[in-house]
Formats: structure tokens, sequence, C-alpha cells
């Protein structure tokens, strides 16, 4: 691929994955509104727990999702089409059976660690949702590895529409079917989603690879043994990563009950949907990073020290914002302020932004293919929250089990990021670049004067002007150091360039 048509599609995969993240967004922010006003937060809480421990199931696809991406773009950049094929078709066949297989083991584990966890009242509920989760789960998983071969291609902007079209679907049908049907209606709007997703992604591969069959059926064992050699550490990854959020919520539930539960699932959604708008945008980069591996490896290095600044630059305010309005997102969003949601929010918000910085370091790491430091995170992440969080929440209840959380994954992170940085000879202090340290002050003079704002001034405004009040002033606050940071002039040149550049093709 020519270097300007490259760079014209990794800005058109980024704006289209925000898109996504916007749209995706704005459909949960409805999505949850209704779900509380129709079912109520403790049923909100069931589903939440129910998709959390049949999330683990998916363990069992062997780390080839992550594996896809990698290997695809790879063949792509080597033209090899034969071998791309049988990457996507060894990898659908062989998901498709184990997480089927698993899935049958692990049904009635699973019945037992619900009852073991639910409140006896919501035993029943959780018991005939089950079944439908874990098919679901089934499908999606199926359909994630036809999306990272989508995203091998550098097609992430078709794989964005395509999820966006999923989302809202799944949006009218619980609209139609939760009133009549509650719970059972979720379950029935989320496996109809699934099957959507994993027939458009087969369709959008079929049109771009049209050597794929009508149902992939080939098994490679070499190309088995390749993908499962790379994504060993991908599974290992994925195990602590799907055990981290299933521990967190069951412990959760036993030590706080399920309406904290429920706050805390609408929380955490919230946060890592906006936290997508970053995350999904920089994502991009990984199968960029994997083709310029195979053909100029000098540039990932240059890649990554742009990206850092530009990330570091970007997510301060971003972050900052969300602190400062989560007292009104929560009266908006749930009707009333809940002091539970937004103090889950805020301790998420904290714990996500120093996520959001080792990000660059993550996917560098994915795709040149050095997965050491990826992993080592993620297990030490899993292993801390779920003895802190057994300790801790026995301790201090469900505050307790949620900040055992955040602890784990603020050390993870700072794992990855200080490790590249060390392993690449770049100065662990450039992790504070030098031109955003007087950022970092204004962002807090910025949250603390909209938090005293939203304290003095609730009851004297309506919700629009004193979320008004509190965005001028922080921008106000923010702004000159934004203004005058170097990286500011970068980021216009960047998308001045590329709007001129699809102005000449016009």
């Amino acid at each position: 691929m020519k270097t300007g048509v490259q760079k014209r599609q990794v800005f058109r995969n980024a704006t289209m994955s925000v898109v996504q993240v916007i749209v995706t967004g704005g459909v949960l922010f409805i999505l949850y509104r209704f779900l509380l006003n129709t079912i109520g937060v403790e049923q909100l809480g069931v589903w939440s727990v129910v998709l959390a421990t049949t999330s683990v199931a998916s363990l069992a696809n062997l780390g080839l999702s992550g594996s896809v991406v990698k290997f695809v773009a790879k063949y792509v950049a080597r033209n090899e089409e034969e071998t791309v094929a049988g990457v996507i078709q060894t990898s659908a066949v062989s998901v498709t059976v184990f997480i089927g297989l698993v899935l049958l083991i692990a049904y009635p584990f699973a019945s037992w660690l619900l009852s073991l966890v639910m409140p006896v009242a919501n035993i029943k509920g959780a018991l005939s949702i089950l079944p439908y989760a874990l098919l679901s789960l089934w499908i999606m998983v199926i359909a994630s590895v036809f999306q990272a071969a989508i995203d091998g291609y550098q097609r992430i902007d078709l794989r964005s529409v395509l999820l966006m079209a999923g989302v809202l679907i799944h949006l009218v049908l619980c609209f139609v079917l939760v009133p009549t049907h509650g719970l059972m209606g979720l379950a029935y709007s989320q496996v109809t989603q699934a099957g959507l997703i994993l027939i458009g992604s087969w369709l959008i591969l079929k049109r771009r690879l049209p050597s794929l069959p009508i149902i992939p059926y080939q098994w490679n064992r070499k190309l088995f043994r390749e993908m499962v050699g790379y994504g060993l550490n991908f599974q290992v990854i994925s195990i602590s990563r799907m055990l981290c959020d299933p521990v967190t919520k069951v412990l959760l539930t036993k030590f706080g009950g399920l309406s904290m539960t429920g706050f805390y699932e609408m929380a955490s959604r919230m946060i890592l949907q906006l936290r997508a708008l970053l995350v999904e945008a920089n994502r991009v980069l990984v199968p960029v990073i994997a083709g310029l591996q195979e053909r100029n490896p000098n540039l990932i290095q240059n890649i990554y020290e742009d990206n850092y600044r530009l990330m570091v630059y970007i997510a301060l305010p971003f972050y900052s914002i969300i602190i400062a309005l989560t007292p009104s997102i929560s009266e908006i969003w749930i009707g009333h302020y809940e002091a539970i949601f937004v103090i889950f929010s805020v301790l998420l918000a904290v714990s996500l932004c120093i996520n959001t910085l080792s990000v660059p370091a993550y996917f560098s790491y994915l795709g040149i293919g050095k997965l050491k430091w990826n992993t080592l995170s993620h297990i030490t992440t899993a292993l801390m929250n779920a003895i802190l969080g057994l300790t801790v929440g026995y301790i201090f209840g469900g505050i307790g089990v949620v900040t055992a959380w955040i602890f784990s994954s603020i050390t993870g992170s700072l794992m990855i990021a200080i490790s590249y940085h060390y392993s690449h000879k770049i100065p662990i202090i450039e992790l504070l670049p030098k031109a955003s340290r007087t950022s970092i002050i204004a962002c807090l003079i910025g949250i603390l004067s909209a938090l005293l704002i939203h304290h003095k001034l609730n009851d004297r405004f309506d919700t629009i002007a004193l979320n008004s009040i509190i965005i001028l002033s922080f921008s106000i606050i923010v702004f000159i150091p934004f203004w005058l940071h170097p990286m500011r002039k970068r980021l216009m040149g960047w998308v001045t360039n590329e709007l001129l550049n699809m102005k000449s093709r016009l």
C-alpha cells in the first residue's frame, strides 16, 4: 500500500472508530436509562452479573482473535491471499468448536456459581437468561475472529459501520421486547444482535476475499500451530483480563448488593465507552505497525513517541472534564444525584486515564509481536484484583472491592508503560512530557473548581445552566496551557493536511 493511501486509510479508520464510539455511547445512554425505568437497577445488576459470569467461557478462543489481526496483516503485506484465507478459516473453525464445547461444559458450573452469589429472589431470573447469554457469547466470539480479520485488512471503517448498525438494532429490539418480556426481552435482543453482526462480518470478508467459501470449513494444522504459538500470550492475557470483570462484579454483589453492582455497571460502561473514543482511534495502528515490522521497522519508534505525546495531550483534559461533569451526568442519566455512581465513576476515570496513557505502548507491543509485558501486566492485575478485592471487600464492603480493582488496574497499566520506555531507552520521566506538566496542574485546578461549583450552585441553577457554567469555567482554566502546547500546532497541521487531501480528491 502506498504511503499516501495508507495514511488516508489510517485517518479514515480512526475517524470511523471515533464515530462508532460516539454512536454506541449515545445508544448505551438511552438504553440504560430505558432499562432503569422498565426493569430497575436490581434487574440490571442481575443482567450484568450473568454476562460477567458467562464471559469467562470466551477464554477457550486460544488467543486466536488477537492472532488473526497480526497474521492477516502479515500475509496481506506479503500478498499471500491463499494463506490469508487459511488463517481466517482455521481460526473460525477452531473457535467455533472449542468455544461450543466449553460452553456446554460451563453451563452447570455457571448455574451453580449464580446460585451462590445471587439473592434468592433473583436466582430464577438469572438462570432463565443464562442459556441466551451463553449463546450470544458463542456467536460473538466467532464474529470477533471475522472482525479481527477485517482489522488485519486495515478496513476498520467497515467494521465500525457494522457494529454501529448492530447496536442500533439492539436498541430497537429492546424497546420492543423488554416492556413485555423483561430480562428475557433483553436476552432475545442480545442473541439477535450477535447473529446479525456475525453474518455481516462474514459478508464483508467474503467481498474482500472472494476465495472464501460460503461457510468456513478448512482447517490448516501448520497455520493453527503458528497462530496458537503467537496467541499463547494472548490467551494468558485473555484469561487474566476476562477474570477481572467477573471477579469484581461477583465480589461486589456479595459485599455490596445488586443495586451497587447495577450502578457500578452503569459507571463502568460509561467510562469504558468514553475511553474507547481514544483507544479505538489508537487501535488502528496495530495492523499498521505489524505491516511496518515486515517492511520498515525503524519507523515504529517514531510512531510510538508521537502517539504517546498526542495521547497525553488529549487524555488529560478528556478525563478531567468527565470527572468534573460526573455529578451532573448522574442527575441526567439516573434522574437524581446517586453518590455511589459518582464515586465509582470518578475512581474509574482516574484509573482509566492512567490505563489510556499505556495504550500506545500496549499496541506497539502487539504490532511488533512482543507480548511479554502485556501478559505480565494482565496477570498482575488479575491476581491483585482477586486477592485485594476479597480482602478489602470483606472489611470495607463494595467500595473496598472497587478500590481494589482501581489500584490493581493502575499497577498493571504502569508496568506496560514503564517497561516500554525502559526497554527502548526512553527516559522514564518522559511518561510525563515536559510540555504537558503545566497542563496537568491546570486540569487538577479545573476539576476542583468544577466540583466546587456543582456543590455550591446545584440548588440555584437547572442542569443545563449548571453544566454550561462548569464547562465554561473548566475551559477558561485549561485553555491557555493547552493552546500554547506544541502538540496543538502539530495536531491541527495533521488534520488540515488530511482535509486538504480529501478536498483535492473530490
